[in-house]
């Protein structure tokens, strides 16, 4: 039960002149009658007119909705008339109505606030009982029968009746440990509240602002004089007092605005953002009578989180992906270019360990990257990764140490390049340059063994050739079969040094830099229809003249590389070897009627892949001058077509 000290003014006797308002004619006849300008629920807490103070009877209760302590007892022996339930708290046993032995005080033993018994015929009351003057605000100690002990402040007023005599007394009293134990929580909060950097604001239902601590008298600029009684609008921007009702219409329905961040405004005019976190005030009966309002200054929060956003959009514009982790490794921003590049959103990165959603795969153990890192706080090199779907990509990555004022690691900026395609087109280059000095060497060496075998082998041949034909003369001098011998050794000497002869044009034919590709392609078509007994047969313009070198070694090379691959896989009987001119491209095609290519070959020319060294080697001459070749294969033959461009120097 509450202790509100003797002069609340719900529950303590008012005075009039000096007297209780229990002891006037007045104040006797405010007891007994209603007062018609209150509302009638405070009628039940009114007591009866002060001749019946002592006897009660039906309205007994009346005396259990006091908020204190309270008993009466009669005149002149003292005789206890009657008690609450609070006081026999305050007493710790429940002394007997009437009995003489039970005078004064229901308390088992009185002290002074010096700790010097009191006798119970000493007491305050006994002392108003007898000289008829009021005790108010007296300290009492009272013992209770298991020995603890309990302060007390006493009020004490005597009853008088109509007539002025005094016909018993009244006690109200109170814990004075709870009030000062009260007191203490409510200094204490009271400080709190003064020391908190927060700004904290009570209100009641109307908007009238009723405190103001210091904290609010820095944020907003007004000092606690200034801003108590005057309305909360006081601080709310115009366009936001919408706002405003709103907030108060919750808080009249007991509800609790939590971390409402809003705009408020100083008294100097400027705007300032405040995070408001609101809770209604209620009365001991429960109904909400007003707030209290704590706002947060969170003006560098909001401009942070404005450039950090500003900084976000802007490095949502770059291409790269771009990521920080903090220093468990867990990402904490995530851009839309990671986003985009990985497959995974913000709402799927942000917390995981980069390492582990993107598989990584280092160039070297990341103890040794993280040395690196902490000791130059950048690191760059190449990763691999792995994106949402499964596909492996290779970055460029580039680590930036971020660390706070005491030099410690805070995060870690991570920005990822994918240069997948760049190692693929490096590789590619480095491919074709490979192939090209291949083609190139492969060229020069021919060379060098078709001249060694036409300068060096050929001559030899010529020279054991003439010794055979010597030898040959003198066959009358030789036996039969000695003369048969040497006939067949000229023979195959002859033999011998045609087919180097062949081969060695073969490998670079002379004509083909001595008379040029028409002359070349002329000899070769007919060398391999005679080898062959395919009916081969070419047809070249009249008018075409020399081409660059590079040219003419091309169209010569494809034309042997398919001349050599009808003979052996095509089955075919004839063979067509076409080329012509116009304006921008000279065209070689070269077919037969033979069985054509299997679907399984087609299928990985058509996808790049590997169909032989002969097709490779083909690609990569036409590819060098910038050309494209096809091959277009049914079962009634193959075609291939060569395109290459004519530039002024070709031309």
């Amino acid at each position: 039960m509450s202790n509100t000290p003797p002069n609340s003014h719900e529950s303590a006797p008012q005075h009039v002149d000096g007297r209780s308002l229990l002891n006037s004619a007045a104040g006797r006849e405010s007891l007994n009658q209603p007062d018609h300008d209150q509302p009638e629920r405070d009628m039940t807490t009114r007591l009866p007119a002060s001749a019946d103070l002592l006897d009660l009877g039906n309205k007994g209760f009346l005396i259990e909705l006091l908020p204190m302590a309270a008993y009466a007892v009669r005149a002149p022996d003292g005789v206890i008339a009657w008690f609450n339930s609070r006081a026999v708290e305050l007493w710790g046993r429940v002394p007997v109505l009437g009995d003489t032995d039970e005078r004064f005080c229901g308390a088992y033993k009185l002290y002074h606030a010096n700790g010097a018994h009191m006798a119970h015929c000493d007491t305050p009351v006994a002392l108003a009982l007898k000289t008829g003057a009021p005790v108010h605000e007296e300290e009492v100690v009272i013992e209770k029968p298991d020995g603890s002990r309990v302060s007390v402040s006493v009020h004490i007023d005597p009853i008088r009746d109509n007539d002025g005599a005094i016909v018993g007394v009244v006690n109200f009293f109170y814990d004075l440990n709870e009030r000062r134990q009260a007191e203490k929580t409510s200094g204490l909060l009271a400080a709190i509240v003064d020391c908190s950097d927060d700004a904290i604001v009570s209100k009641n239902l109307d908007g009238v602002i009723t405190s103001w601590n210091k904290a609010a008298e820095r944020l907003f600029g007004y000092s606690a004089g200034e801003a108590i009684g005057r309305h909360i609008a006081l601080i709310v921007p115009s366009e936001r007092r919408e706002e405003e009702v709103k907030i108060l219409e919750r808080l009249r329905r007991g509800d609790r605005v939590d971390h409402f961040e809003t705009v408020r405004v100083r008294k100097n005019g400027t705007m300032l953002d405040v995070s408001l976190t609101i809770s209604p005030v209620k009365d001991a009966a429960g109904r909400v009578i007003g707030a209290s309002k704590v706002a947060r200054d969170i003006t560098e929060r909001k401009r942070a989180e404005r450039t950090q956003a500003e900084q976000a959009r802007l490095l949502d514009l770059s291409s790269d992906a771009i990521f920080v982790r903090d220093t468990a490794d867990r990402i904490t921003y995530w851009n839309k270019g990671a986003w985009e590049l990985y497959g995974y959103t913000r709402e799927e990165a942000l917390g995981r360990i980069p390492h582990e959603l993107l598989r990584t795969e280092f160039p070297e153990p990341l103890e040794n990257i993280r040395k690196q890192l902490d000791r130059d706080h950048r690191w760059a090199g190449e990763l691999v990764h792995r994106k949402k779907d499964g596909t492996q990509i290779l970055v460029a990555s580039r680590w930036a140490l971020e660390q706070d004022t005491q030099g410690n690691p805070r995060s870690i900026l991570e920005t990822n390049t994918d240069i997948t395609q760049r190692q693929q087109a490096e590789r590619a280059t480095k491919e074709k340059e490979l192939s090209a000095s291949l083609l190139q060497l492969q060229d020069q060496e021919r060379r060098r063994i078709a001249r060694e075998l036409h300068d060096g082998v050929g001559q030899l041949l010529v020279a054991i050739g003439m010794n055979a034909s010597k030898v040959l003369r003198e066959k009358k001098n030789l036996s039969q079969d000695g003369a048969r011998c040497a006939e067949e050794n000229c023979e195959l000497i002859e033999n011998v040094a045609a087919d180097i002869r062949t081969v060695s044009y073969l490998l670079h034919p002379p004509l083909l830099d001595e008379m040029g590709l028409h002359s070349a392609l002329t000899w070769y078509t007919e060398g391999f229809a005679e080898r062959s007994k395919i009916a081969a047969k070419v047809e070249l313009p009249v008018d075409l003249g020399r081409l660059p070198p590079e040219y003419e070694l091309c169209l010569f090379r494809i034309t042997q590389e398919c001349l050599t691959n009808i003979h052996r896989h095509s089955g075919s009987s004839t063979a067509l070897v076409r080329l012509w001119r116009t304006p921008a491209e000279i065209k070689l095609e070269v077919k037969d009627e033979g069985r054509g290519i299997n679907q399984e070959i087609q299928s990985k020319i058509s996808s790049s892949a590997s169909a032989g060294v002969g097709l490779r080697g083909m690609q990569e001459r036409v590819r060098q001058i910038g050309g494209t070749l096809g091959i277009h294969s049914n079962g009634n033959g193959t075609s291939v077509l060569v395109s290459l461009p004519l530039t002024e120097r070709a031309a």
